[in-house]
């Protein structure tokens, strides 16, 4: 048989052709090399494959997943469908990592024989740049739960090194047509399960805010709040009881995005929010937020407006 690499390196790939070869680039030149690449192009319409290919066709470690156009979390379960390594990370093509970030990781993971690794990262705009630290606390599953619900946790898998077993042992999943917060459910399905972390306190990977106009963070439509739904719905159904109060403060968060970014009028806020009322006063947001949430959504938009300024 063949020896299993470290660690797969998944990338989902969409229409990336911009920005695509800095992040292969990054991940080829670690100082790790006993990885594997998994590019899974998902349906892209520009040159993305071809460059995908182009790498396979210079590098053994590279390989290539094609699939029509499913959304990321599609294309992150076919990554992970396809990746061999002992453990496996998720890199979004809009991104870089630095060079020692995959021996650093599996290091600490060998060195504490830990399921998940969390580092920190960067968070990149054009004329500045700073440190998502995460405040991980003891490395408690149901602690590093919590945090991640009240947002002291990123929810993401590209700052995480997990072992790649996890997955089949504990049938966890990502789900079909839910493209927001796919990776934010994963890490929920394994803290619930009890897994070992360890965190290194060192910001190797790079949150790109620049380069890909098109990312679906970046822009917020009324498809955006039904996809949050989706996810809020699928959230609470991974739980089935626990971290309530938590709950309270993520479906606020997701209300908040909402209020923030105007596109609902009065009547439809209050349509959608009604029945969080009593959610957002018990969130963990300052109490000007709070209130003017609470009064948003009980018909009251112009009310709030003027209380959070």
């Amino acid at each position: 048989m063949m020896k299993k690499p470290t660690i797969s390196v998944i990338v989902p790939v969409y229409n990336a052709e911009s920005f695509l070869s800095r992040c292969i680039d990054s991940l080829l030149s670690q100082t790790l090399q006993d990885i594997e690449v998994v590019l899974v192009d998902d349906g892209s319409t520009d040159s993305s494959k071809a460059i995908c290919e182009r790498y396979a066709a210079n590098d053994n470690r590279v390989k290539i997943v094609s699939q029509s156009n499913r959304g990321v979390a599609m294309a992150r379960q076919a990554g992970i469908d396809a990746a061999r390594g002992v453990y496996s990370i998720h890199v979004d093509p809009d991104d870089w990592v630095e060079q020692t970030m995959f021996e650093e990781m599996y290091a600490k993971a060998v060195e504490e024989d830990a399921d998940m690794v969390i580092c920190d990262f960067m968070v990149d705009f054009a004329d500045r740049n700073y440190v998502a630290s995460q405040e991980v606390g003891k490395c408690e599953p149901d602690d590093c739960l919590n945090r991640m619900m009240y947002g002291k946790i990123h929810g993401s898998l590209c700052n995480k090194l997990i072992r790649s077993d996890l997955y089949s042992r504990y049938k966890i999943c990502f789900f079909d047509g839910i493209n927001y917060c796919e990776d934010y459910l994963t890490c929920v399905q394994l803290f619930i399960q009890g897994v070992r972390i360890s965190y290194i306190p060192k910001p190797f990977y790079h949150y790109d805010q620049v380069v890909n106009n098109n990312s679906a963070t970046r822009r917020y439509t009324k498809e955006t709040l039904q996809t949050q739904f989706r996810f809020f719905g699928k959230l609470c159904e991974i739980l089935n009881g626990r971290q309530e109060k938590a709950l309270s403060h993520v479906i606020s968060v997701i209300a908040f995005d909402s209020y923030y970014n105007d596109i609902f009028s009065s009547a439809e806020f209050s349509v959608i929010f009604g029945r969080y009322r009593k959610d957002f006063l018990k969130s963990k947001f300052k109490l000007k937020r709070r209130i003017a949430l609470f009064l948003a959504a009980s018909g009251f938009m112009k009310c709030a407006r003027k209380i959070h300024k």
